[in-house]
């Protein structure tokens, strides 16, 4: 007897036929995919413990959201008036005003939030640039995702020059505050990825994440050409730890990159922060020459859709059309992006339409290529994760169809394309365990790990002083521009 049987759905495998079975079914046993068929031939093979019903509804790949933050979800919204200075606001408030404690309960909420949005792998960068002086912050925010039962890619590392660097922690109530070199981040994300790499049962993995792949540049925005004055010292020297590292742990890289990076980064021929077991987000702005380098390089790209496209796009449609292997992300939640898959899907192919002039960019079944098996070959996970197929991990969600704006049920990949969000998934499995059954958590206590964030969140906003990022300012109501009027940021005096 097997452990589950779900039937009646519509299956989308995105195995290497895309095949999509109209009264598909898929067997699971220990955890495992045994087969994915129509229901009349698995009905008659298989006797499960549990049969779920799956008529009206879309049974799928769970979605890999491959960046995105842990921490920003208990800053929702915080300083989006005040978007120029968002970056150090939060910086500062990860380096000095959170406690060890902070990252078990936004850990929890971060993990429920993508978990009720059919997310079943999500990577998190620990704060805004990673922090890394301590173990502690990773080993709790690993903790909340493994108690939800959401897989976790803790990704953590440097944050950027100058060192030595200021970081906080909280004892006792009392703020602590240490000078950390950068030998001692880098010992404390090695930490992190000898306590967590495959730890509960491979549902966690930790890659090594620099802020950015070069430090001497711009680290959130493209650098023209004539302000590429090549490697530093510091640059090289970083490449050259977080490859040692990579090595040392057989781990993974995942980092930033804007224009004029990669173009620098690639004259580090031996240590360059590029190829399969990297994978980078953003990588807006680059070049048409550095496009070609991520193709040639078998670097994977990651981008999220938001305003900054606007300004420099990644070239997503480009980077494909040569090779490369490009997922979305939802980079949530940072600071207004959530974690839905269906509305980055939307928003990507929107921008990239509009960037080239052509409806006809990115198609439905590549967009959800993009966020199943793709994604899956980002984090390189593809031989377990991103489609159903017989010996796969048994990460499955379904979408309820039976709704108005689901309804009628034809063209399926399609509606979830354009017209499903986050709270039409009903089902989430992981590791052929259920962990969401008809949108009830069934992990943890759902209510009390919201009231526990919401505390924990108010608490944080009152230490670090965050009450003035919070106010609209006078032109919010009524008014076709906004103006802040005030000057809420000082770098001196945050």
């Amino acid at each position: 007897m097997i452990d589950l049987l779900l039937v009646h759905g519509v299956a989308i495998t995105m195995d290497e036929q895309r095949r999509i079975l109209q009264d598909g079914a898929v067997a699971i046993h220990n955890g495992k995919i045994l087969e994915v068929e129509y229901s009349e031939h698995l009905l008659s093979k298989y006797e499960a413990k549990k049969v779920m019903d799956c008529h009206h509804h879309i049974v799928l790949p769970g979605f890999i959201d491959a960046h995105g933050h842990g921490g920003h979800s208990l800053f929702k919204s915080i300083a989006t008036e005040n978007m120029n200075f968002w970056m150090p606001i939060m910086t500062n408030t990860y380096k000095h005003f959170v406690t060890d404690d902070f990252w078990y309960y936004e850990g929890k909420l971060n993990a429920l939030e993508r978990l009720k949005a059919g997310i079943t792998t999500g990577a998190c960068v620990l704060g805004s640039m990673p922090r890394s002086d301590d173990p502690v912050f990773a080993l709790n925010h690993a903790k909340a995702y493994s108690e939800v039962g959401v897989r976790e890619i803790v990704c953590t590392g440097p944050c950027n020059p100058p060192w030595p660097h200021s970081f906080s922690r909280w004892v006792d109530g009392k703020r602590v505050v240490k000078e950390v070199t950068y030998e001692e981040v880098l010992k404390g994300a090695e930490a992190v990825i000898e306590a967590l790499n495959h730890s509960n049962e491979d549902r966690i993995r930790a890659f090594i994440t620099p802020f950015v792949i070069v430090t001497s540049v711009d680290p959130s925005n493209p650098t023209p050409a004539d302000k590429l004055y090549g490697l530093t010292d510091h640059d090289r020297y970083q490449a050259k730890k977080i490859r040692e590292i990579a090595r040392k742990y057989n781990t993974r890289i995942h980092s930033d990159a804007f224009g004029g990076m990669i173009h620098l980064a690639v004259q580090d021929k031996e240590n360059a922060l590029l190829g399969p077991d990297v994978h980078l987000q953003h990588c807006r702005g680059i070049s048409f020459d550095e496009a070609r380098i991520l193709a040639e390089t078998g670097t994977n790209v990651t981008s999220s859709p938001g305003f900054g496209q606007v300004n420099a796009r990644t070239p997503i449609t480009e980077l494909i059309e040569m090779g490369a292997n490009v997922a979305i992300t939802t980079d949530g939640t940072s600071p207004s992006a959530p974690f839905d898959m269906f509305q980055a899907m939307r928003k990507t192919q929107m921008i990239h339409q509009a960037a080239l002039r052509d409806y006809y960019y990115l198609p439905p079944g590549k967009l959800l290529e993009m966020v199943t098996i793709d994604a899956a070959k980002c984090v390189g996970w593809d031989d377990e994760l991103g489609s159903l197929e017989a010996g796969k991990k048994a990460d499955v969600i379904t979408v309820n169809l039976q709704q108005p704006h689901l309804t009628p049920e034809f063209m399926h990949v399609h509606r979830l394309v354009h017209q499903a969000v986050a709270s039409d998934v009903d089902n989430v499995i992981v590791d052929g365990k259920i962990i969401m059954e008809d949108r009830k958590v069934l992990t943890v206590n759902e209510k009390l790990a919201l009231e526990e964030a919401q505390e924990e969140s108010l608490r944080t906003i009152d230490r670090a002083g965050l009450e003035k990022y919070m106010q609209p300012t006078k032109y919010f109501w009524g008014h076709a521009r906004a103006y802040v009027d005030e000057r809420r940021y000082d770098p001196n005096n945050q």
